[in-house]
């Protein structure tokens, strides 16, 4: 059983596609894990990310999220990567964070281990 990890972040400012897009793209694009309302999934290393537009139309809402049993640290290095990715992007940015609660997973398949 492992703990998922999440954290939701905001990103705003004239810059704030810009900043998400240059934050996505050395990820892997999972297109047929993608939800409604323009929700795309990235994944890489140890973490995902669900990414869309905000609902009210100011900037992004992005949600990183531990993919395996090292929780905290994959989403505290995706955050890392986030917030390299908005200072290497030139323009207004802006960033607020947001703690979503962590949750126990359990392995679909028991004989998996």
């Amino acid at each position: 059983m492992d703990t998922s990890v999440q954290v939701e972040a905001r990103v705003t400012g004239a810059a704030a596609e810009r900043a998400v897009e240059a934050f996505l793209e050395p990820l892997t694009h999972d297109p047929a894990a993608d939800g409604a309302g323009g929700v795309r999934v990235h994944h890489w290393g140890g973490f995902t990310v669900e990414s869309a537009p905000a609902a009210d139309g100011d900037g992004w809402r992005l949600v990183l999220a531990s993919a395996g049993e090292d929780g905290f640290d994959s989403v505290e290095g995706a955050a890392d990567s986030l917030v390299d990715a908005l200072r290497a992007t030139p323009g207004e940015v802006r960033l607020s964070w947001r703690a979503l609660p962590a949750t126990r997973v359990t392995d679909a398949d028991p004989d998996a281990l």
